[in-house]
């Protein structure tokens, strides 16, 4: 697991970890406004869930990114992400109300000076997660957490804007499936002694009946990240 000793170690974890947004299945058709087709559909995965995982395109030798989804109740998913020792990074538990997603609660993961692993729980301060309804560019959905790592007590808060981009597809075993993009624009500031911030763009590709499929983070010149759904498949009883 990583230890989040750095500010770079840090952002790569973070930035892959807030764009799993997951609905209920409706009939886009019922409003041509209605984005909730163009996420996982929940409703129809089996009892133990499903795991997505993503390919890194930018470094192929590169750990996948892991995650499992479950309905556990009516309306409300519970998201794990997983390293690539099996691990859990994190847990979010989300919420389907009439327009979107909201983040009901998330915890981190981190491994300690011992091994031993160490739960915290992260303060949600801006609870909106995805739009059902979005039409243009012009309106922002904004993600905001903030926490404190163990070990170093390293304040941290984690925004991400997101902005409707329009309709696309996507290629996927030679078909072509209508799809979705949003803009994300992402500001990432820590606490020590003082405050230090970066800041990014990046996109995220919906695809209809499946959901995230492409993702990319723009964090520097020396440091992009992308990634592309790569499989699907149920999760295995124990």
């Amino acid at each position: 697991m990583i230890r989040y000793r750095t500010t770079r170690s840090v952002i790569c974890q973070f930035v892959m970890c807030l764009f799993l947004f997951l609905t209920k299945c409706k009939n886009p058709d019922e409003n041509p406004q209605d984005l909730s087709g163009y996420y996982l559909p929940v409703t129809s995965f089996p009892e133990q869930g499903m795991m997505y995982i993503y390919g890194n395109v930018a470094d192929t030798s590169a750990d996948n990114e892991v995650w499992q989804h479950t309905l556990t109740s009516k309306n409300h998913i519970t998201s794990i992400n997983y390293d690539n020792r099996q691990q859990v990074v994190q847990k979010q538990y989300e919420q389907i109300v009439h327009n979107g997603v909201i983040i009901d609660s998330l915890i981190l993961f981190f491994a300690n000076a011992s091994g031993a692993t160490e739960k915290v729980p992260v303060k949600v301060l801006s609870a909106s997660r995805f739009p059902f309804d979005a039409v243009d560019s012009t309106k922002v959905w904004l993600t905001k957490l903030e926490w404190w790592q163990p070990g170093d007590s390293l304040h941290v808060v984690l925004e991400r804007r997101r902005r409707f981009m329009g309709h696309t597809v996507w290629a996927d075993e030679g078909k072509s499936i209508p799809a979705i993009r949003f803009r994300t624009e992402d500001k990432f500031e820590t606490e020590e002694v003082g405050w230090t911030n970066s800041e990014w763009t990046g996109e995220e590709i919906y695809a209809k009946g499946i959901g995230l499929v492409h993702y990319s983070r723009n964090i520097s010149k020396q440091m992009h990240l992308e990634f592309d759904l790569e499989s699907r498949k149920p999760v295995k009883e124990k």
